[in-house]
């Protein structure tokens, strides 16, 4: 997992009795000795006697907000205005992902000063009601930026808690880069669909002589780059490519040609217009050491030889 550097503003990410939260009437804090998804006996019980919030005031600005909820007699909520369905694992306006155990990491992106804010509803139908029930939660986390990064625990830091960023230095040989052809395999899982710029380079450490991958601020995109003597670019873009699932693509290159495979298939090829020399650094990065790659690598790779279409699609294939 490589992320970027960033900070929880939720000043008590796990102790929400804490005043720093307000509770509407019908609202409690009851126990705290639940098992969370940290195996930790410290998720708290959430009493409810009506479709009251429990929500926090920060700063106003433009976050993306998480929580780690579990139902109890509630599984339907609004959190930050978006309908969350536990059952069915759906969050209208944001992303949902299981941690097992009945435990769910609900997102929403938020522009406001109260980015932190559930109520809990009897069913999907999100209606005023006065139902009595409970439902558990742990770990808060907003982060000024467009997607959720992992946890950051908090507990009454002034401005909370920052994490700074992954790194990977000194991985590999540089005798194993063949700069006339080759391949560069990655089989990666973006954090966000889009947003930002996320690349995976080999190069000279300049953009003269480079291979390079890049998940893009447009979603669904995946594009690939070769360039070689300070010439003319060679560049694929692939389409309907969702950058969070977990893709397998190779870029291939010889003296005549560019490729580009994801997921079992190749899917586009280009003349190239100057095949790259001297390459010799791999970086999460591009090559200049600018738009880091933040994402999941589950592994990158670097053949020396342009493999064939029966071994592309057997590396690809997921």
């Amino acid at each position: 997992m490589f992320e970027p550097q960033s900070t929880n503003l939720i000043t008590y990410s796990e102790d929400f009795s804490n005043s720093f939260y307000v509770k509407d009437s019908g609202v409690s804090v009851g126990t705290t000795n639940n098992l969370s998804p940290s195996i930790n006996a410290n998720a708290t019980k959430i009493d409810v006697t009506n479709n009251g919030r429990i929500y926090a005031n920060i700063a106003t600005n433009t976050y993306y907000t998480t929580v780690f909820i579990k139902s109890g007699t509630f599984s339907h909520f609004k959190f930050a205005g978006s309908n969350v369905d536990l059952i069915a694992e759906t969050n209208s306006n944001g992303t949902i992902q299981s941690f097992g155990n009945g435990w769910y990491r609900i997102g929403k992106s938020y522009t406001g000063n109260r980015p932190f804010q559930i109520q809990a509803y009897p069913d999907g139908t999100y209606s005023s009601h006065t139902t009595s029930g409970n439902y558990f939660i742990w770990g808060a986390q907003s982060e000024v930026q467009s997607f959720a990064t992992s946890y950051i625990p908090t507990n009454g830091e002034v401005g909370g808690v920052t994490r700074l960023a992954d790194a990977a230095f000194g991985a590999g040989s540089s005798d194993l880069i063949n700069s006339t052809e080759g391949v560069l395999y990655a089989e990666i899982e973006g954090l966000s669909n889009g947003d930002i710029n996320r690349i995976i380079s080999i190069s000279d450490e300049t953009n003269n002589n480079l291979i390079m991958l890049r998940l893009g601020i447009t979603a669904n995109r995946v594009t690939a780059f070769v360039r070689g003597s300070g010439g003319a670019y060679s560049t694929l873009t692939i389409n309907g490519v969702t950058q969070t699932d977990d893709n397998k693509i190779a870029l291939v290159w010889d003296a005549s040609n560019f490729r580009v495979w994801v997921n079992g298939n190749e899917r586009s090829t280009t003349a190239i217009n100057s095949v790259p020399s001297n390459i010799n650094t791999v970086k999460f990065s591009n090559p200049t050491s600018g738009e880091n790659f933040f994402g999941k690598t589950k592994c990158l790779a670097v053949f020396k030889e342009a493999l064939t279409d029966a071994e592309l699609t057997c590396l690809t294939t997921i």
